[in-house]
């Protein structure tokens, strides 16, 4: 994520109840995004700019205002006006692709047709998402130059959204309009209402201990590995666990369920049951009621993990050292002294793979490839670590790596004689897929260390049971 959010492990509170906040989410996830994370605040702007989402696709990160209201006139008189302004100012400060959701009681092809003219008109280089609250929808991608037909789960692509005299094409109204037939007009006001005095009154722990069994989370909801999902996977395994604690630096305790996760890994309760809907459908996870919350497969788990991992997803800097270096460890020496002096500066740091491997003692292979994940100024930290770019990969000394997933990266740092090196876990995954017999010493850190955690954590999970 860009330099410019800066995140805190603390709860935040949704300005959306958590029901509207899902049904967005959701649509979003059908559409092929993946929730990086929520009330993001952007620091570095005057004043401080605050968006609903951030989003990734692919390479592409988004920023996301959400916006819902009974009255669709007031939306327009007011609402997409602050969001227009908010998400053009978050693209100048951070450079995030924009998109303006909204969320109302009933879908209506004039209101559809009615923001389409208004986007184009006051802003046309930004995607937006229309719903209601039976997720049936339209959504303009900007980027493809298409428009998404959503009822629920099914997802209809187009080319042009109206024809010439402005009305659905009879297929896209039975996409649309499919449960129109189902209900009447009264009908469907009275479930809206229903939903609408639900999230109204936003009581929290009801609504959560509620959804998984809601018509609402009906949907099958799969693991995508996103950043977050990564973190809660590694809080889930290696936080209650006194074994971890010398290979983990993040928290530390025992989540029952889904709202105590939530609150142990610092995110939202939204995204904590979100997380925990799509482990237990991929079967990684045993909910009982709500008084606990089992790991199941972990095995199984890692090893879906470890195939949609890849450490080349990172951006990955090859650079070498000021000096020749004639003696590999007396450069690492010199190496580890400038990280402690300079530990302020640096910022976000964590050593992975071989060297880390070393740090943790389990290093087994001669391989002697350095990788430091870091967050900030590339060039600047170069400067500190005395080191300048290498023009091939081959003859670079180290190579500096900016994280795809940086929650989960640095959420994990742990101290090691004064350094900070990455989770046992995060070596893992960084290792696998290094050609310098990184495969090898994945597969020692996994016999030595990997399986006795996991071990640890059925056995805890047999205990609780």
């Amino acid at each position: 994520m860009s330099s410019h959010l800066r995140k805190k492990n603390k709860i935040k509170h949704l300005s959306h109840p958590i029901l509207i906040s899902e049904l967005v989410v959701r649509s979003f996830k059908d559409l092929g995004f993946e929730l990086e994370d929520y009330e993001v605040v952007f620091h570095k702007s005057k004043p401080r700019l605050k968006v609903d989402f951030v989003l990734s696709r692919g390479n592409r990160q988004y920023a996301v205002e959400l916006k819902s209201s009974r009255q669709m006139h007031l939306s327009f008189m007011h609402l997409f006006p602050r969001a227009i302004l908010r998400l053009q100012a978050v693209n100048r400060v951070a450079s995030l692709l924009s998109i303006v959701a909204v969320l109302v009681d009933r879908l209506e092809s004039r209101d559809i047709k009615r923001l389409e003219e208004y986007m184009n008109l006051y802003a046309p280089d930004m995607g937006w998402l229309l719903l209601d609250r039976q997720r049936r929808g339209v959504f303009k991608d900007q980027e493809k130059n298409q428009y998404a037909l959503l009822n629920e789960e099914q997802i209809e692509w187009v080319k042009n959204l109206f024809s010439d005299d402005y009305q659905f094409s009879e297929a896209q109204k039975v996409l649309l309009h499919k449960n129109a037939k189902r209900q009447n007009d009264s009908e469907y006001y009275k479930s809206s209402a229903r939903s609408t005095s639900s999230s109204s009154s936003y009581p929290s722990s009801s609504i959560l201990s509620s959804i998984s069994s809601s018509s609402l989370s009906s949907s099958k909801i799969k693991l995508s590995f996103s950043d977050l999902e990564q973190w809660l996977i590694k809080v889930l395994l290696l936080s209650p666990l006194d074994i971890a604690h010398q290979f983990w630096g993040g928290p530390k305790g025992y989540a029952e369920n889904a709202f105590q996760l939530s609150k142990l890994a610092g995110v939202s309760q939204m995204s904590a049951n979100l997380w925990a809907q799509a482990m237990e459908y991929s079967g990684y996870l045993k909910r009982i009621g709500r008084k606990n919350m089992i790991p199941l497969r972990i095995e199984a788990l890692i090893e879906e993990w470890i195939g949609r991992y890849r450490f080349r997803d990172n951006r990955i800097y090859p650079f070498r050292s000021m000096f020749r270096v004639s003696n590999y460890d007396a450069f690492i020496g010199e190496l580890f002294e400038e990280i402690r002096l300079n530990s302020e500066e640096l910022g976000e740091f964590g050593i992975t793979a071989h060297l880390a491997c070393k740090l943790h003692e389990v290093k087994h292979s001669s391989a002697k490839s350095i990788h430091i994940y870091c967050r900030g100024d590339i060039h600047n930290i170069a400067r500190i670590l005395k080191l300048v770019p290498s023009e091939e990969e081959r003859k670079a000394d180290l190579f500096l790596v900016e994280p795809k997933y940086p929650k989960s990266v640095f959420g994990g740092v742990l101290k090691k004689k004064e350094l900070p090196v990455c989770d046992i876990l995060q070596c893992y995954l960084d290792l696998y897929y290094l050609p310098d017999r990184g495969r090898e010493q994945a597969a020692i850190v996994y016999e030595n260390i990997i399986s006795r955690i996991i071990r640890s954590r059925h056995e805890s999970s047999e205990y609780a049971l």
